[in-house]
């Protein structure tokens, strides 16, 4: 709760990780497990912006708000998903090296 406790309300009010890791002393593993606990477990509103100069947590005050900083974790996912498509259908795991071959 350390963590809810130093989160801000507001897009304009991010804390970063780092920030979050620095107050706490914890590393910012934890502080991003500590993160998702709180929304999956309390539903806290908690968004991480990666917007130019706004990037951070902060707790959303509008479903507004909400929506409009879900937009970068869609992405993410949309990424995640990509990635684990195309590792799950590599069949020969030593391909790649051909690539290394040819320069």
């Amino acid at each position: 709760m350390a963590v809810l406790a130093l989160l801000k309300k507001g897009n304009d009010n991010t804390t970063t990780g780092g920030e979050l890791a620095t107050i706490t002393g914890y590393n910012t593993r934890l502080i991003s497990s500590a993160i998702s606990n709180l929304i999956i477990h309390y539903g806290v509103p908690i968004i991480g912006a990666r917007v130019g100069t706004r990037n951070g947590y902060y707790i959303a005050e509008t479903r507004e708000e909400l929506l409009e900083g879900l937009v970068s974790l869609k992405n993410q996912v949309k990424n995640e998903q990509k990635r684990l498509d195309v590792l799950m259908s590599i069949e020969d795991v030593t391909n790649y090296k051909k690539i290394l071959e040819r320069g």
